[in-house]
């Protein structure tokens, strides 16, 4: 904010120390809320969507090739596949990578490749952000359709996300913002401000190395960055394999920094960032040399200081729309975000950038032994036009901005991305805040109070852009993949004996359609495979109530010895099926074994939001939710305590204008009442915004499945599977692992009363983000899902208006 003239004032050494050590523990106060708010370091970018195969598929030919598509457009220059046997060697003849005309979809061609599991290791560069990902997948290709498919997950990881490049963006966009933030508070304030006093500070040598430093560490900021994010490129990554990959391009000409991401969006931002930032240097390098001559020689230098002052603003902003141009943004939004992200940083430079300014400003005027008032007061009185209109735009365009690069409201408390835009609107608004009272305190003459306040919002501040620059090196939650919900219907394996042997019967999928259907035949004594099984006969029994016939289906013997198998749609109806296993074996009678085949049509797998990534609501906060009422009456609560704040403010302001002393025990008790709000507002306000973030944006389904005695009972064995151990057997919260949580789960019934049954299956998928709940989209079905509602609905009924 625009008042900082708490430095303008000549303060007593001992009263400064105190000042200073205020503002050290509000610093330390601040980076310790900033460490309970920031995630840990995020993972890649350009992830992977999905692919042909898909990950972990079973084939019954070979692929011609493969096709994956990606998050974000990659550069095609930098891509690396690989194609592993398994013996995780490479194999020969897979071809370069070539990308579709979107640049998201990269598709690779394939030789003719034999039976058995491959893995796929791929390396893209995201040509809108420059950061690299590394992944594996893999597939099985099995003409027999008997062989289990490949079970490791896929993975996915970010080399480029590593802490050093997250430091180097740091420095550069902390230094752009100062470096535009002095330039334009020198040509409107500053140099205004010492004329109108009559002082001259031939040339403004210090103000030009502040510039010429801002510029440099820009430009090296960037450099190192670039360097760090382009190692998995230039040097090669090993994948999984433990084989590197090949180099990133040539640079084009010397010094391009930016080369190993060829001519892609964010190589051509990064350029544009690194010569503006490159030119600022220069321009106030050898304007400061000019001053520092006619300081030797005694003489007034003040020529083109206002054209270059300009000239170094405007590099500066150059550098920062590079910077816009390479972030989340413009990669997803396109140019009219990239402006508005342009328009946030400028607005945040104009704000904050100035600090370094005041403070040259004040620095001048001790060394100088003049006024600091008056010089540094009428400095802010200019300034402060420019920063009223600053604050405004810094968060109008983070506004315009966010739900781009968030997605869904979920992702506030669900995602690291989200809780750092959290933590840079927290700390925003606890600089906004400090500037406020600064400026209040500084118009009723209050000089004497400023300085803790002054550091403080610098401290805040910086640390909000600090939280910014991370921000542009984690994905951005619009960006995070989906998940499919865990598979409806599993594989049924049935056991018998048939005689002297032993049966063991798969179905891949009990379902109306074509299934693979397997059966092992061993020794019931010895459990060696049975050798002497001339044929295998399966027979389908359909329904009672359907009129089909029952179906004989021989079985082909398998390469693996006992083992038969076939495939085909023997059961076309949902209902209760029998199977009959009959094994004949030559030179004696057939025998057999009969089983139930329940099949049932399974619900479809949902994309479900990406797991959670977010911290856990700070312990601290979690406990004043135990203290304070939920829903309105927090904010009761709250409103109560700004009232009372207000009538403390009564009688103190009284008698300050009848011109008695202040009563010590008012402000005493105000400076209390306004640490309770403190608390009280950000246990409420956190609270509410993991309430809205977790609430559902969609319609919500309808419970597909009858409320039958058979889907309470299955519910009943899920929760006290899943849910008990945190809600307890009885649903009172006393399970063993929620005692220790907070917030504390608490007993369901009452929540469970005003719940409906599409509410409660989108918790269950879902979680609670923020919370100890986790989501069980993809560790139970869909099915089991609603088997759960019904249960919990049995125990809770809905509560009727």
């Amino acid at each position: 904010m625009p008042a900082h003239a708490g430095l303008i004032r000549e303060e007593e050494p001992i009263r400064i120390r105190r000042a200073a050590h205020h503002a050290r523990s509000a610093l330390v106060v601040l980076i310790g809320l900033t460490w309970l708010i920031l995630p840990g370091m995020a993972s890649a970018h350009s992830e992977l969507v999905s692919s042909t195969p898909a990950a972990n598929a079973s084939l019954p030919k070979a692929p011609e090739q493969i096709v994956m598509t990606f998050s974000e457009a990659l550069d095609p220059a930098t891509a690396s596949v690989q194609l592993l046997d398994e013996n995780q060697a490479p194999v020969d003849g897979v071809g370069p990578p070539t990308a579709d005309r979107a640049g998201s979809t990269a598709t690779v061609k394939l030789p003719t490749l034999k039976p058995g599991v491959y893995t796929v290791s791929y390396r893209v560069t995201s040509a809108v952000d420059g950061h690299s990902s590394a992944g594996i997948f893999a597939f099985l290709i099995d003409p027999t359709g008997t062989l289990p498919a490949p079970t490791q997950p896929a993975q996915n990881s970010s080399p480029s996300s590593d802490p050093g490049s997250v430091a180097a963006r740091w420095v550069g966009l902390i230094a752009a913002l100062f470096l535009f933030g002095t330039a334009l508070f020198w040509l409107v304030s500053g140099r205004p401000a010492m004329s109108a006093a009559g002082v001259d500070d031939l040339g403004g040598r210090s103000v030009w190395a502040a510039l010429a430093a801002a510029g440099a560490m820009t430009f090296g900021g960037l450099v190192i960055y670039l360097t760090l994010a382009a190692l998995p490129f230039s040097q090669g990554v090993a994948d999984a394999s433990g084989h590197a990959g090949h180099g990133g391009a040539a640079a084009a000409f010397p010094l391009d920094f930016a080369a190993p991401f060829g001519s892609t969006p964010f190589a051509m931002a990064m350029r544009l960032a690194l010569v503006s930032s490159g030119v600022a240097f220069l321009l106030a390098t050898v304007r400061y040399f000019f001053a520092q001559e006619a300081v030797r020689r005694g003489r007034r230098f003040d020529g083109w200081t206002t054209p270059l002052l300009i000239l170094v603003a405007v590099a500066a902003s150059l550098a920062l729309a590079g910077s816009s141009l390479a972030g989340h943004a413009s990669s997803i939004g396109g140019p009219i975000f990239a402006l508005f992200d342009w328009l946030h940083l400028v607005a945040v430079g104009a704000w904050l950038g100035t600090l370094p300014g005041l403070l040259l400003l004040a620095m001048f005027g001790r060394r100088a032994n003049i006024n600091r008032r008056g010089l540094v007061g009428g400095a802010l009185r200019r300034h402060s036009r420019i920063a009223f209109v600053a604050a405004p735009i810094v968060a109008i365009t983070g506004l315009a901005n966010s739900p781009i690069v968030l997605g869904h409201a979920r992702e506030l408390v669900a995602s690291d991305y989200g809780n750092l835009l959290i933590a840079k609107a927290l700390l925003f608004s606890v600089a906004v805040a400090i500037g406020s009272a600064n400026y209040f305190l500084v118009k009723r003459g209050s000089f004497r109070r400023t300085l803790t306040l002054v550091l403080g919002e610098i401290a805040a501040g910086t640390l909000a852009v600090v939280v910014a620059a991370t921000m542009v090196t984690v994905q951005p939650a619009a960006s995070r993949v989906p998940v499919l919900s865990a598979s409806t219907t599993t594989s049924a394996h049935l056991y018998g004996a048939a005689g002297p042997s032993s049966l063991h019967a798969t179905i891949t999928l009990p379902a109306p359609g074509a299934q693979q259907y397997q059966v092992s035949v061993a020794d019931k004594a010895t459990g060696a495979p049975q050798s002497k099984v001339q044929k295998l006969i399966l027979v389908f029994k359909p329904p009672s109530s359907s009129e089909l016939p029952p179906e004989r289906v021989d079985l082909k013997p398998q390469t693996v010895p006992g083992l038969w198998s076939t495939s085909g749609a023997y059961t076309p109806i949902v209902g209760d099926w029998s199977l009959e296993v009959i094994v004949r074996r030559e030179g004696l009678l057939d025998v057999s074994t009969s089983f139930d085949l329940p099949v049932a049509k399974p619900l479809p797998p949902q994309r479900v939001p990406p797991p959670d990534t977010g911290i856990r609501v700070p312990a601290p906060l979690a406990a004043l939710w135990l203290v304070l009422p939920d829903g309105s009456g927090g904010w009761l609560v709250l409103i109560g305590l700004l009232g009372l704040m207000v009538l403390l403010a009564i009688p103190e302001r009284r008698r300050q204008h009848a011109g008695l002393a202040r009563l010590r025990w008012v402000s005493v008790l105000r400076v209390a009442v306004t640490v309770v709000i403190v608390v009280a507002g950000l246990g409420v306000g956190s609270r509410a915004l993991v309430q809205a973030a977790n609430r559902p944006s969609a319609a919500l389904t309808a419970n597909p499945i009858p409320s039958s005695p058979d889907s309470i009972a299955r519910g009943s064995n899920v929760y006290l599977a899943n849910c008990a151990n945190c809600h307890g057997v009885e649903g009172t919260g006393d399970g063993p692992t929620g005692a220790g949580l907070l917030p504390a789960p608490g007993p369901i019934g009452p929540a469970m009363s005003t719940t409906g049954d599409g509410q409660l299956a989108y918790v269950i998928t879902q979680g609670v983000s923020g919370t100890g709940m986790p989501p069980f989209a993809t560790s139970l079905s869909e099915n089991d899902r609603w088997d759960l509602v019904n249960y919990l609905r049995s125990r809770w009924p809905l509560s009727t208006p």
